[in-house]
């Protein structure tokens, strides 16, 4: 298959979040299967320095108003990988927004970006059996698809697929917008994301559980009747991990590798991890998280549980992350008053959210929602039990304890109650070292594959296709 994927970013060039690791993870297995695959993004300020090695012109209208572009090629790892290159719209230190605010012009920006995307396959022979767009700022993708199918035969064949990553990100703006995006005039607000739903032939989130979450509110975020509707074309298809670049036995990060069953190595990744961030090197659990710093992580209840607990426990706490200010000064309160017990980071470090999977016992991942996660997959391989809230994909890919293959830990209620008491029953686990290395055994064993993913994908593309 013939396959664009417009992602609004990428790993290895633009990364915020998971997005970026899926969007690259799938790709890479399509094209390992044999499938031509031609990724366009929008060419960030970061991005100005990436080497291109040929670049075409695009031109355009929308909203009745003319535009141009370069999209600036490369070879990402054996990826063909286009860079929509406007520098009004794209030539930003920060994709999405200011650090506090979302651009204003957002709507029109990736409106432009989806245009721009369709326009380049027209213009320069590229027609697509499959476009696969992800998140909101791809969803106009589909409205344009349709627009461009009444006026030719160019994209007859094509199907647009859309992928929900996180539904909790819609990007809704007043009905004033419509004209601008070439969007029909009407009284209500325009959701991005609801275009999108409405528009693909064929659509998915990214776990089972996170699918099932959307069939209602609140998870659903106003459009449970749009998946309901919807729900015949709505799949669920669970992230896979790229175990080249996540494995202990061969990543570059660590300070020592190990795999099962000599975890001498996980040890000095332990306590290396500990002397860089100032925590004693005592016989005590290592408790870490590598997040975004936001209410959908949990911070709201995890934070008062931490103060609850680290007073009565010798265990320890190491985060890194970045996000909502009212956090990172509570975070960096409480590091300061259990001085020598928690540490925490504010930024992000690729190679050291390496060695902190690696580095740590139990990993915190108690999210109030989370479509699909990566960390505690992530987890898993390094051996270091995930500690996760039973929602979406959280709830598909950690089995709790105690069951017979139980691989981490569970809690059902968003509170700082419920989270405590498996943070206790974590270092009670912990003290019976039998049990707690049977369960990194098991975790260490698991396997979730993009090639798995990529099958599931191929069947979703192959039934988008085979409609009239």
């Amino acid at each position: 298959m013939r396959i664009l994927m417009l992602c609004s970013e990428y790993e290895g060039l633009i990364k915020t979040g998971g997005l970026a690791d899926a969007c690259r993870g799938l790709t890479k297995a399509l094209v390992e299967a044999g499938h031509q695959v031609v990724v366009l993004l929008p060419k960030y300020a970061s991005l100005y320095e990436t080497q291109t090695d040929n670049w075409q012109s695009v031109y355009l209208t929308l909203g009745q108003r003319p535009f141009g572009c370069a999209v600036r090629h490369l070879n990402k790892d054996g990826v063909s990988v286009g860079l929509i290159e406007h520098h009004e719209f794209f030539q930003r230190l920060r994709p999405y927004d200011d650090g506090e605010h979302g651009y204003a012009d957002n709507p029109l920006r990736f409106a432009f970006f989806c245009k721009a995307a369709l326009t380049w396959c027209r213009e320069h022979g590229f027609c697509p059996d499959i476009i696969h767009g992800h998140d909101w700022q791809t969803a106009l993708a589909g409205v344009y698809l349709h627009q461009e199918q009444t006026q030719d035969d160019f994209f007859a064949h094509s199907r647009f697929v859309f992928t929900i990553h996180n539904g909790a990100y819609q990007e809704v703006v007043a009905a004033s917008w419509a004209s601008q995006l070439e969007l029909p005039e009407s009284a209500e607000p325009v959701n991005l994301l609801r275009q999108g739903i409405l528009t693909a032939s064929k659509l998915n989130t990214v776990s089972s559980g996170y699918r099932d979450e959307l069939l209602s509110e609140p998870a659903a975020n106003g459009l449970a009747a749009l998946y309901q509707q919807r729900q015949a074309d709505f799949r669920g298809i669970l992230n896979g991990c790229d175990y080249s670049l996540w494995h202990p036995a061969e990543d570059p990060h660590l300070v020592t590798n190990y795999d099962w069953p000599d975890l001498s190595g996980k040890a000095a990744c332990k306590t290396w991890l500990r002397q860089h961030h100032q925590l004693p090197d005592k016989p005590v659990p290592l408790y870490v998280a590598v997040s975004r710093i936001t209410s959908q992580k949990g911070f709201d209840y995890l934070l008062p549980a931490l103060a609850q607990w680290l007073p009565t426990t010798d265990s320890q706490v190491l985060i890194m992350g970045t996000g909502e200010r009212q956090y990172t000064e509570a975070l960096f309160a409480l590091a300061a008053r259990f001085k020598g017990q928690m540490s925490f980071v504010m930024g992000f470090d690729e190679a050291m959210a390496h060695k902190i999977e690696a580095g740590g016992d139990f990993f915190l991942m108690p999210s109030l929602f989370e479509p699909c996660g990566l960390n505690q997959i992530y987890s898993l391989r390094y051996g270091t039990l995930p500690i996760v809230r039973a929602t979406g994909g959280l709830k598909d890919t950690v089995v709790p304890y105690p069951e017979p293959d139980s691989t981490g830990l569970h809690f059902e209620q968003a509170t700082a109650a419920a989270l405590l008491q498996v943070l206790q029953q974590a270092d009670v686990l912990y003290q019976n070292q039998p049990e707690y290395q049977t369960m990194q055994q098991r975790g260490m064993s698991q396997l979730f594959s993009w090639q798995q993913a990529r099958e599931q994908y191929e069947a979703l593309y192959q039934a988008a296709l085979a409609e009239n």
